[in-house]
C-alpha cells in the first residue's frame, strides 16, 4: 500500500486558515516583522495594496474592502472615475452653485479614493502570527529603521533567529490622535540595560520569538500576495458602476459618461416605456373537477413567502 502524502485536513472546508489580522492601537504596539513568505514576494516583507473602501459588493449585497487593480494591473476604474468626476466637481463649482452639493461631492471623492496600505506578516509579544497593515507614514519609518539596523549590525532585522550574530528586532508602532488629526509613528523597541561599568543604558529589544514561530513559521505565515481578491479592471468598473448607479439616486451628479450615465439612462428609459396591455380575454380557466391542483397551490404559497 503506497503512503498517501497529501494533508488530510486539507480536504476539509472547516480546515483553512482564517486571517488574523493585527491591529495598530492606540499608544505603542510591539511587533517583529517577519521574513518575506510565499513564491511571489520575491525577497520583499512586505506587500503594498491599493484599497478601495465603502463599495457594495453586487452579489452579495453586502460592503467589503476592493483591491484596486492599480497594484497588479497599472490601472484602476476606480482613479480614472475619480478624475473625471473631480472635473465636473470644478466645472459646478462656480459663485452662486450649491455648496453643500460641492461638499456632499468632495466627500464621496474622498471617501472612495483607494487607500495605500503595507501588509507584513507580524507577530507580538504573546507569539501571535498575524498581518499587519501599515499606513505609508508609519511603513517608511519602518523601512528606514530596518536600514539602519543592517547598516549597524549586518544583520537581517526580520531574522527568526536571536542569537549574537543573526538576530531580527521587535520595533515600537506608535498611534496617536483621533480622526483626520491620527498620527502613526515607528522606532526600534529598547529594553533597559547595565553596560559593564554598571550605568544604566537601552539596548535594542532583539529578545527571542516564541519557539512554535521559529520552528512553524512555513505554516504560520500568510502568502500576502494572496489576501485581497486581484479583479480585472472591467470587473471592478462593473461592481463601480453598480454602487455609481445607486448612489445617483440621491446625488445625479456623480453620473459621468463611462461611468454609470448610459446604465442609469438606460434603465430610466425602460422603467418608463408604457406596458403593453392585456387583450381583456374572459375565458373561464378554472380547472375541471377532477383534477388534483394541490401542486399547483403549494408552488404558489412557496413563491408568496420566498418572494
Amino acid at each position: 500500500m503506497s503512503n498517501i502524502k497529501i494533508n488530510l485536513d486539507s480536504l476539509n472546508p472547516k480546515s483553512f486558515k482564517k486571517t488574523v489580522r493585527h491591529k495598530v492601537q492606540d499608544g505603542g504596539n510591539i511587533f517583529r516583522f517577519l521574513p518575506p513568505f510565499g513564491k511571489e514576494s520575491d525577497g520583499y516583507p512586505y506587500r503594498k495594496w491599493n484599497v478601495v473602501w465603502g463599495l457594495v459588493d453586487p452579489a452579495s449585497g453586502r460592503a467589503r474592502p476592493f483591491a484596486s487593480s492599480s497594484t497588479y494591473e497599472g490601472r484602476c476604474p476606480v482613479y480614472d472615475y475619480l478624475e473625471l468626476l473631480k472635473n465636473k466637481v470644478v466645472a459646478l463649482n462656480v459663485p452662486g452653485c450649491d455648496e453643500t452639493k460641492i461638499e456632499a461631492l468632495n466627500k464621496f471623492i474622498s471617501d472612495l479614493r483607494p487607500k495605500t496600505v503595507y501588509t507584513y506578516n507580524a507577530a507580538d509579544k504573546t507569539g501571535q502570527v498575524g498581518v499587519l497593515e501599515l499606513k505609508p507614514t508609519a511603513h517608511k519609518k519602518i523601512i528606514s529603521l530596518m536600514e539602519k539596523y543592517i547598516k549597524d549590525y549586518n544583520q537581517d532585522p526580520t531574522s527568526l533567529n536571536a542569537e549574537v550574530n543573526d538576530s531580527g528586532i521587535w520595533f515600537n508602532i506608535t498611534k496617536t490622535g483621533k480622526g483626520f488629526d491620527t498620527t502613526y509613528d515607528a522606532a526600534k523597541n529598547q529594553m533597559k540595560g547595565k553596560n559593564a561599568h554598571g550605568v544604566l543604558v537601552y539596548e535594542d529589544d532583539r529578545s527571542p520569538l516564541a519557539e512554535s514561530i521559529v520552528h512553524n513559521y512555513d505554516s504560520l505565515g500568510y502568502d500576502l500576495n494572496s489576501l485581497y481578491q486581484k479583479l480585472t479592471y472591467e470587473e471592478l468598473k462593473e461592481i463601480l458602476i453598480a454602487n455609481v448607479v445607486n448612489a445617483a439616486k440621491d446625488m445625479p451628479e456623480l453620473l459621468v459618461e463611462g461611468f454609470g450615465l448610459a446604465e442609469a439612462t438606460s434603465s430610466a428609459t425602460q422603467a418608463n416605456t408604457p406596458k403593453p396591455q392585456g387583450s381583456g380575454v374572459k375565458l373561464n380557466l378554472d380547472k375541471a373537477d377532477d383534477v388534483d391542483d394541490t401542486d399547483d397551490i403549494l408552488a404558489m404559497a412557496d413563491d408568496l413567502f420566498n418572494s
